[in-house]
C-alpha cells in the first residue's frame, strides 16, 4: 500500500498544480477578452450595423461612429432607469442617419423628472457612442412618450420608415446639442466574470481528477482492512460454502 500511497500523492499534487495553471491561464486569458472589448476601436456605424440588419453577435459595446441630425419630435424616454442611485429616465432620441436616412435611438442621458428632458435642435451632429442590442418588450403600460424598455419594434411603430436594429449609447457629440440638464449615462461594461470559461473548464478537470484519485486510494485501503469487501469475496465464499461433499464408500464385507 506504500507503493500505492506515493503514487496517489503524487497524482494528486499533479492535478492540483495543473489546475492551477489552468485557473491562471483563465483569469489572464479573460482580462485579456474584456479589456480588448472596452478598447475596441471607433468604427463607422454602417460598417458595423446597417438597416434593417440583424445586430452582429460581437456587436455589443462595440464604439461607433456616424454624422445625420437628430428628430427631437421622436424623442422618448424610457423609465425605471437608475443613476447613481436616483431612479429616473433615459432620453432616447431618434438621428437620422446621413447616406441611410434610416433612424437609430440614441440614449443621450438620464433625466430624474420628464420635465428636465429638453429636446436637442434638429441641427447636423457627429455622435459618438457604444453600440447597443434592443431590449425585450415589455407588459407595462406606460404613459404617452416613455417607454418601459428600449423596444425597437415600439419605436418603428412610432417613427416608421427604416431603422437600426439597435442603439447606441452616446459619449461624445459634436457640435455639443444636448443641455446640462440632461447627465451623461455611460454605456454598461462588458457582462463578463474576467474568466475564460474554456480554460476554467480545464482547471475544474484537473482539479476533478484530483479528488478521483484520493476516492480510489481509500477505497483500496478500505478493501485492504476488509478482505470481504473485495470484488468476488462473496462469490468465493458461496462457492466454497456450497460445495459437494466428497462421498466415502464403506469398506466391503466378506
Amino acid at each position: 500500500m506504500l507503493g500505492l500511497l506515493a503514487l496517489t500523492v503524487a497524482f494528486f499534487i499533479g492535478c492540483v498544480i495543473a489546475g492551477l495553471w489552468q485557473w491562471g491561464v483563465a483569469q489572464d486569458n479573460g482580462s485579456k477578452a474584456m479589456t480588448d472589448s472596452i478598447h475596441r476601436p471607433v468604427v463607422s456605424l454602417n460598417q458595423e450595423l446597417k438597416p434593417q440588419q440583424t445586430f452582429p453577435s460581437d456587436g455589443s459595446l462595440q464604439p461607433v461612429r456616424f454624422q445625420g441630425h437628430y428628430d427631437p419630435s421622436g424623442q422618448v424616454l424610457v423609465s425605471g432607469r437608475v443613476l447613481h442611485g436616483v431612479t429616473g429616465f433615459w432620453v432616447v432620441t431618434p438621428v437620422v442617419v446621413d447616406g441611410t436616412g434610416a433612424r437609430i435611438p440614441v440614449v443621450r442621458g438620464f433625466v430624474p423628472r420628464p420635465a428636465d428632458a429638453t429636446r436637442p435642435p434638429a441641427t447636423p451632429v457627429t455622435v459618438t457612442g457604444a453600440l447597443a442590442p434592443g431590449e425585450a418588450p415589455s407588459a407595462n403600460n406606460p404613459p404617452p412618450g416613455q417607454l418601459s424598455t428600449v423596444d425597437l419594434a415600439a419605436l418603428l411603430t412610432k417613427w416608421g420608415g427604416n431603422i437600426y436594429n439597435g442603439f447606441v449609447f452616446l459619449t461624445a457629440e459634436q457640435p455639443v446639442l444636448t443641455s446640462p440638464g440632461v447627465q451623461p449615462f455611460p454605456p454598461p461594461t462588458p457582462g463578463s466574470s474576467g474568466l475564460s470559461l474554456v480554460n476554467l473548464g480545464y482547471a475544474l478537470q484537473w482539479w476533478s481528477f484530483a479528488v478521483f484519485a484520493i476516492f480510489i486510494y481509500f477505497r483500496e485501503l478500505r478493501r485492504e482492512a476488509h478482505p470481504e469487501l473485495r470484488p468476488g469475496a462473496a462469490e468465493a465464499d458461496n462457492q466454497a460454502g456450497s460445495a459437494p461433499a466428497i462421498p466415502t464408500t464403506e469398506g466391503s464385507h466378506v
